[in-house]
């Protein structure tokens, strides 16, 4: 009987391969460093070797997993399993993934945008569970964001929906990578709150922001605002509730557009705890609709380090 899941985490700087049972628990994992410089083919001769050993030390066989689930940065195709040059992967421009896992395995295979696997994790083991409509967001170095809908990620029409960071905000804001200006993501990923202190320690240099990062206003990043928040420094407050109202906004919006029932943060979020999750959720309050307003929490996500291997299982356990 095929009792077990194989999970498959690829990151621009580790790979990391699980085996779990169909309960989501994990009994074994191997990990490794990418070697990015090394090619695409290089990384995937890796995994399968990893898939391998993992499958050694959990004493399984081949015969003995129902799907291997590959969590990866995008931007991909989800029906055929080919990834298209995600920026931390140089080198992987069409790469037929699916087709190679499963060639080599005989296993069928699903391949997911990191962030789509990660909010459906969430929705099944972390903060989501119990709700129907769960929409997460990821706040480090951009915004991103999955949608999770009765159990099932949505898509859209071409795998793009969840590219929460870029509704513009400020159409004359600053410019973002994706090319247009004042996107979420150009307001409240971490380089630019390390950007836009950088810039106001230029003129207030006796801020705590600049100690933190040993008097080079070049290293200031954005965990320096949030300690120095913390220890009261007034334009780092003013630094995060600027950073809150921008991420409250776009919360907001995406509040009215989706109604979901909650809305789970990572990275920076949890790091911050109150201190910026307090001020969003104000601003959703006073700019998001009344009726789906009430019906929202926004929160933390849960999952924490474990995430990765969870996103990844959560793709091929129940099918």
């Amino acid at each position: 009987m095929n009792s077990y899941v194989i999970g498959i985490d690829i990151g621009g700087t580790k790979l990391a391969t699980v085996v779990a049972d169909k309960d989501g628990n994990i009994l074994q994992k191997v990990r490794k460093p990418t070697e990015s410089e090394k090619g695409p083919n290089h990384a995937v001769q890796l995994l399968l070797g990893m898939v391998n050993e993992v499958l050694d030390l959990g004493g399984l066989r081949r015969e003995d997993i129902s799907g291997i689930g590959v969590s990866c940065g995008g931007p991909l195709d989800t029906k055929t399993g080919i990834i298209y040059s995600p920026p931390n992967l140089p080198g992987w421009d069409a790469l037929p993934l699916k087709e190679m896992i499963e060639s080599e395995f005989h296993i069928p295979t699903i391949i997911e945008n990191d962030a789509n696997a990660s909010a459906l994790a969430e929705a099944r083991f972390g903060g989501g569970r119990g709700y129907d409509y769960v929409l997460y967001m990821t706040m480090s170095t951009g915004i991103g964001g999955g949608i999770v809908a009765n159990g099932e990620i949505y898509h859209g029409a071409n795998d793009c929906a969840g590219e929460v960071g870029h509704q513009i905000l400020l159409p004359d804001g600053p410019l973002c990578g994706c090319g247009q200006h004042g996107c979420l993501e150009a307001l409240c990923s971490g380089p630019s709150i390390a950007r836009r202190a950088q810039e106001a320690t230029a003129n207030q240099p006796e801020t705590r922001i600049l100690a933190l990062a040993d008097g080079q206003i070049d290293r200031v990043r954005s965990e320096h605002v949030l300690q120095a928040a913390r220890d009261g420094d007034a334009l780092a407050i003013a630094l995060v509730e600027k950073t809150a109202y921008y991420m409250g906004w776009g919360i907001a919006n995406l509040v009215n557009i989706l109604n979901p029932q909650i809305v789970l943060l990572v990275t920076i979020a949890v790091a911050a705890g109150d201190l910026l999750l307090d001020p969003i959720r104000r601003t959703v309050t006073e700019m998001a609709m009344q009726r789906p307003r009430e019906a929202v929490k926004i929160m933390p996500a849960e999952l924490g380090d474990s995430i990765g291997d969870l996103a990844a299982i959560s793709l091929v356990i129940g099918n």
